[in-house]
């Protein structure tokens, strides 16, 4: 606790940075945000917990937060001055007067008051972080992390200045230099530059000087680089003798004041070399101490070996990095016959006690490419087979060094099996060693995880491989786009942080929501305020070593991200989309006359009045749906979704679920596209991916769709994406985040239920589905929402669902359970930040 001489000092100090601050301002200082909180009108501060107008304050109890959004485009010199007082605080109990200059996602103290402090003195301060000058996302907060509602913070004044004016030009930003790590003669060096503009008017970049040999530069997109925004130049570094080099590259641009800028490239070359550059350094010595995927086991040992932890195939602490550089094809032997499978679940009698084909890994033969401690695969995605089940989904690894392996660096591939033409991903990891000159040893391999509800299984082995140096095309922008993915990632924090960033928080209602059972989720995760907190990860052998690379499939969430999206989207490009009629698409649709009057969102909001049997799921439960999902061609999966159903009610009055409607809207959003922007078009590729999703820098992992294997190539639509946990955690925060201009506000305000006139149709009591998205109403399961509650989410088959929650958050889990539990983790969102609405 503080003296009284000590708080008087943080006070006096508090009290001279504020007229320093504001005497720098000088006379031309303006007044860009002010709130004394004298009028009592707290509406324009965006609270969670126990916050309410006290008294000409705004007073928060216990663990509360009140956050403003303000902009300082147009200004510079920019100060805030926060004043907070607080009461009845207990150790570790604090109030803070934070600055936010990117959105929430991080933030600066600028007041702090502490037990002791907490007599009702006033504190104040003023600060000026960075890149606060002509922002548009600034944030002021005060929170408090009191344990209780008698713990008290008050905010009495927020205040924002700045000098006006402030320059509109483009400003261009870059590395001042790039250095390269050591690189033998003969191999390659690459690192990527990001050029920035952080002026508000567009940046021109005329001409980029060529850097003198070894360096080069193998890709550049930067021309004209929008407010905001940034570009990337790839330079390779390729010595072909050892020595010590620099060169430099310049970029001449519209940037008033420096319309010259140079960036300085330096590397060094010696025998023996070290790694390709320093990406993602590993600094431990390499003393590693194993006891199970030993050297003498993967050069030695026999097929299948034996299930061991996933800790084996884990990155150890110690490693150190890698001496050798894996840039080739790896290829294995005996993939047919080898191995071993050992059965949890066959719902559907896939296999039995005799050999299958079902029990083995498919033909593996592909290429990767190493990026420092990284390695990455060149095929992302389903990767079609001649194997009759199963198909490859390769992902990125890691690469080290041990001190026992005799010089040989050891690799990490995690990499799934995918059902062919279904969705069901059985995750597993290969871990093998290599040297430069092509030596390999055998590939040990084990999957004991899935995400399928129907059919679980082990399988794992050791099969003899052969490595193949040599150069792989394009390495260097794989590479490169490897490595902004990776700089792309959002923010992660283990879920079991939540209490110690959001005091009181039970992490364990989002890590096993409602009592589920770990081993049944695959991933999980909430995000909120910018960060990714994440879990699951579990499997039958341990936790799982590489979660940021775990696969998931998609199932019927796709119907809200696919069909959803891409309808969304369109109808923001073409007004009137959501009328078409499907009968004007598709012309197997005729044959019958009920789809003339079925329009694209009818078929989106399963209301197409075409069905059987009105009961809950009893249509998509029969088993004539095999006749849509098991063939491998558009004409057969067309034909039943067109023809399987008699019309018995009016379109868009009647719930009844169909994934073959869905099917039947990608295949006319398809054609309608066709007929808008041009035959090649795709409704998948040039809608979905490069206008929604690529913006948002998912993975190349969720570049991919299901498709019909003939020359349609037909977009499944209802399901058949796949993800890894930041893709999900984007898509999810992108939907979450209200105002946008990429998909049709309106349609997505009633997808997400925040049109009061617009719910949707009813599949159940207190549940609506609305344009692909369902939603349930939970007021009743919620502490103070007096109004009707109604949470969207997205679900898929086996267990799957992902919460787009109205205070900003999203929370998920994907589990092959066959429960849909997410009730626990709403009700701990609430409590960080009400969902009243």
């Amino acid at each position: 606790m503080k003296s009284n001489d000590q708080r008087s000092r943080v006070g006096l100090a508090s009290a001279i940075l504020l007229l320093s601050a504001v005497g720098s301002a000088g006379a031309q200082a303006e007044t860009i945000y002010s709130d004394s909180f004298s009028s009592g009108n707290i509406s324009d501060w965006s609270t969670s917990g126990n916050v309410d107008a006290h008294n000409g304050t705004i007073r928060l109890r216990g663990g509360s937060t009140a956050t403003h959004t303000l902009s300082t485009a147009g200004y510079s010199s920019v100060s805030v001055s926060l004043t907070m007082s607080a009461g009845s605080l207990e150790n570790n109990e604090f109030c803070y007067g934070e600055v936010s200059t990117d959105g929430g996602s991080s933030w600066a103290t600028a007041v702090t008051v502490a037990n002791g402090d907490d007599n009702g003195t006033q504190f104040n301060s003023s600060s000026s972080p960075a890149g606060i000058d002509n922002n548009t996302d600034v944030q002021l907060r005060f929170r408090g992390t009191g344990s209780t509602s008698g713990d008290y913070c008050y905010g009495h004044q927020a205040l924002v200045t700045g000098t006006g004016g402030a320059p509109t030009d483009p400003d261009i930003s870059a590395p001042a230099s790039v250095s390269f790590s050591n690189v033998a003669p003969g191999n390659t060096g690459t690192q990527v530059v990001t050029v920035s503009n952080q002026g508000l008017a567009p940046l021109t970049i005329s001409s980029t000087s060529a850097p003198a040999a070894p360096f080069s530069i193998t890709s550049n997109n930067c021309s004209t680089v929008a407010a905001g925004n940034s570009c990337a130049i790839t330079v390779e570094f390729a010595p072909s003798a050892e020595g010590s080099f620099g060169s430099a590259i310049t970029l001449t641009s519209n940037d008033p004041d420096e319309s010259s800028l140079t960036i300085n490239l330096s590397g060094s070359s010696s025998a023996g070399g070290g790694s390709v550059e320093d990406f993602d350094p590993l600094t431990g010595s390499g003393n590693v101490s194993r006891s199970g995927l030993t050297m003498t086991t993967l050069i030695n040992g026999s097929d299948p070996g034996s299930l061991v932890n996933f800790s084996h195939y884990a990155l150890p602490a110690d490693a150190a990095m890698p001496t050798n550089q894996f840039e080739g094809s790896l290829e294995l032997f005996g993939e047919a016959s080898g191995g071993a499978f050992d059965e949890h679940k066959d719902t559907f009698r896939y296999t039995g006690s005799q050999d299958a084909t079902r029990k083995h890994l498919p033909e593996f033969d592909f290429e990767f490419v190493q990026t420092g401690s990284h390695i990455v695969p060149k095929q992302r995605g389903s990767i079609p087979s001649n194997h009759p089940e199963w198909e490859y989904v390769l992902t990125p690894g890691r690469v080290w060094n041990e001190s026992s392996d005799a010089g040989y660096s050891r690799v990490a591939l995690p990499f799934a099996l995918q059902q062919k033409n279904a969705n069901c991903m059985h995750n597993g990891v290969m871990s093998f060693l290599f040297k430069d000159d092509g030596s390999v040893s055998d590939v040990a391999y084990q999957i004991a995880s899935e995400t399928c509800l129907y059919y679980q299984f082990d399988m794992w082995g050791q099969l003899s491989a052969s490595y193949t140096p040599q150069s792989v095309s394009n390495s260097a922008a794989l590479v490169s786009d490897y490595q902004a993915e990776v700089a792309a990632r959002m923010p992660t924090k283990p879920l079991s942080d939540l209490p110690q960033d959001y005091p009181g928080t039970d992490y364990t209602a989002f890590a096993t929501p409602n009592g589920k059972d770990p081993l049944a989720i695959s991933l999980a995760g909430f995000v909120i305020d910018g960060t990714h907190y994440v879990g699951g990860c579990n499997t039958r052998q341990g936790a799982y070593p590489y979660c940021e690379s775990l696969v998931v499939p998609s199932y019927s969430s796709a119907k809200s991200v696919f069909a959803g999206g891409a309808l969304m989207r369109l109808e923001q490009k073409y007004p009137g989309t959501f009328n078409q009629s499907i009968g004007s698409y598709i012309s197997e649709c005729n044959t019958n006359g009920n789809w003339n009057d079925v329009t694209f969102g009818n078929a989106l909001d399963m209301g197409t009045g075409n069905y059987k049997l009105a009961g809950y799921m009893s249509d998509e439960g029969a088993s004539h749906t095999n006749d849509l999902f098991l063939p491998e061609d558009h004409a057969s999966k067309i034909n039943y979704s067109c023809t399987e159903y008699p019309r018995k009610a009016t379109p868009g009055t009647k719930w009844v679920y169909h994934t073959s409607d869905t099917y039947i809207l990608g295949t006319a959003m398809n054609a309608y596209l066709q007929g808008i922007e041009g035959s090649s078009s795709d409704i998948f590729t040039d809608i979905l991916l490069d206008e929604v999703l690529a913006p948002l820098a998912v993975s190349p992992t969720a570049e991919f769709t299901r498709r019909t294997y003939d020359s349609v190539q037909q977009p499944f639509t209802g399901w058949g994406l796949m993800w890894l946990r930041d893709d999900v955690a984007k898509i999810g925060a992108f939907l979450a985040g209200g105002s946008q201009s990429v998909l049709h506000q309106g349609q997505l305000d009633a997808a997400l239920q925040r049109d009061a006139s617009d719910r949707g149709l009813e599949p159940l009591t207190d549940y609506k589905y609305n344009n692909g998205f369902w939603a349930h109403e939970v007021s009743s399961n919620m502490s103070g929402c007096s109004n009707p509650l109604w949470l969207p989410f997205m679900s898929g088959y086996g267990g799957i669902s992902v919460l787009i929650l109205p205070n900003n958050s999203v929370y998920y889990f994907f589990g092959d359970d066959d429960e849909y539990l997410w009730m626990d983790a709403a009700q701990e969102a609430h409590a960080i930040r009400s969902l009243c609405q």
